[in-house]
């Protein structure tokens, strides 16, 4: 397993490799239940990521019950101490970040990739200060000064995750052309915003393509949703679409494939690249 510093991805790998082992062991969360003296629920629990598993019932267990060779108990064990560490997001309170979010900034902080499609604004990981001021100032949440300050100082810690050292997160964004139009706060929010976003295309790791407006219907016109994936093999990863009471986390199989396939057509549908750089330079100068 490749290195990360969420505790979500930690148990959601931990929850992953759990039920491949069960499985592999051919027995049945029943099975497991009256091993651990304890409900179907809670293994179900422990296997959907929604719980930390006990160290315990890892050690004293689950591995001996899975025949798991004694030279890879380590990293399990160590996989487990970390789920149940807690990330920097944590701190903050629902104002800030509402449960259903923190999970996603939890599964972000330890994605290897993420494909964001967005029609409307700028993605959070490529926002600037100001620009990310004048979005949660114009939310449907009414927000005190106070809480704007830790809604945005939340958006702008997100964004270390693509200057960490050791593999900083892999960015694809495709946008549509209203992203860049679309004036939030004034002309000098937008010109400060559009170049930063033009400083990022140039780094290795980010990708930005644009859909221009002559390009008619596309598949994106029915809502903006991002894709995670994750630093081990197997995994399928996660899609992730928001709506105005909360977001939905789609892992099914059918279900992340119909996104994949979705944003596979939006890049052939998009500029390249380097022609998506020319046109947010080109949008930039309208600004200025």
């Amino acid at each position: 397993m490749a290195e990360t510093s969420s505790p979500t991805v930690w148990r959601r790998w931990l929850a992953f490799e759990l039920t491949r082992l069960r499985k592999a062991a051919n027995l049945e969360q029943k099975d497991v239940a009256k091993a651990l003296r304890c409900t179907t629920a809670k293994v179900s629990y422990v296997e959907n990521a929604e719980r930390p598993v006990m160290l315990r019932d890892l050690e004293e267990v689950l591995l001996p019950l899975y025949d798991v060779p004694a030279e890879k108990w380590p990293k399990y064990l160590q996989a487990a101490r970390d789920s149940r560490k807690k990330g920097w997001w944590e701190s903050y309170d629902t104002d800030a970040l509402p449960d259903w979010f923190s999970l996603f900034v939890g599964l972000e902080q330890g994605a290897s990739q993420l494909r964001v499609y967005e029609a409307q604004l700028i993605p959070g990981l490529l926002q600037t200060s100001d620009y990310a001021v004048e979005v949660s100032r114009r939310s449907t949440m009414e927000r005190a000064q106070e809480q704007v300050e830790r809604h945005v100082e939340v958006r702008l810690g997100r964004q270390e995750v693509l200057r960490r050292r050791q593999k900083p997160l892999r960015l694809w964004a495709v946008l549509d052309e209203a992203v860049l139009r679309r004036v939030v706060g004034d002309v000098r929010v937008m010109l400060e915003q559009l170049t930063y976003l033009r400083q990022a295309m140039e780094q290795p790791k980010i990708t930005v393509q644009v859909i221009p407006f002559r390009g008619g219907a596309h598949p994106g016109m029915v809502g903006r949703f991002q894709i995670l994936d994750f630093p081990w093999p197997g995994d399928p990863g996660v899609a992730y679409v928001e709506h105005r009471a909360g977001a939905v986390y789609l892992e099914g199989a059918g279900e992340i494939e119909a996104h994949i396939v979705t944003f596979e057509h939006l890049c052939a549908l998009a500029l390249s690249p380097d022609d998506s750089a020319k046109m947010v330079e080109s949008i930039a100068k309208e600004y200025s």
